[in-house]
This record gives C-alpha cells, structure tokens and sequence, in this order.
C-alpha cells in the first residue's frame, strides 16, 4: 500500500467522479476527512469484493477451527454433498 491519501468533505464533493475513478484504476483508498475527523473511506468496487472473499474465508476458516476445538465430529465435503442429497431424495420421495 502506497501514500495514504486524503480529501476533505468539502473537496470531495465536486472531485467524487474523478475520485472514484482514480480508486478504481490505482487500487488505493481515498479517507474523507470532516472536521479533522475520518468520516469514510472510497475503496473499488475489486478491493471491495476482494475485501468481503476473504472475510468470508476467515470466518469459514474461524468456524473450522472453534469445532476442531470444541471436537465437534466433521466429514469430508463430498461426504456431506451425498448426505444432503440422500436427505433430499428421501423428502423428495415422502411428497
């Protein structure tokens, strides 16, 4: 990550175009200062996405560990895919 760059509210408002542009093309953020305070942050739409993946991994990740912790029973994901569909088909055939 490069210089932090920053922009005042008011600066901001008639440059948010060229902002969000400029956020897109060099992938890095813009803060938005108001009364010396940071009030937001500008980030692409690619680091946004990039930014959700990986706290959806984290979490998947998080979760995997806290039931090796609480020694939960696990199985393989294809295991649990043929499990799901045995319990579809079964419901499936009770209709």
């Amino acid at each position: 990550m490069g210089k932090i760059k920053s922009v005042g509210m008011a600066e901001a408002r008639p440059k948010l175009t060229r902002l969000i542009k400029e956020v897109n093309e060099a992938g890095e953020p813009y803060f938005i200062i108001s009364n010396s305070q940071l009030k937001a942050v500008i980030i692409g739409i690619d680091q946004y996405n990039d930014m959700i993946k990986r706290l959806e991994d984290l979490s998947d990740a998080a979760e995997l560990l806290q039931a090796e912790l609480d020694q939960e029973p696990t199985m393989p994901f294809e295991k649990h895919v043929k499990k799901l569909k045995g319990r579809k088909s079964s419901v499936s055939a009770g209709n």
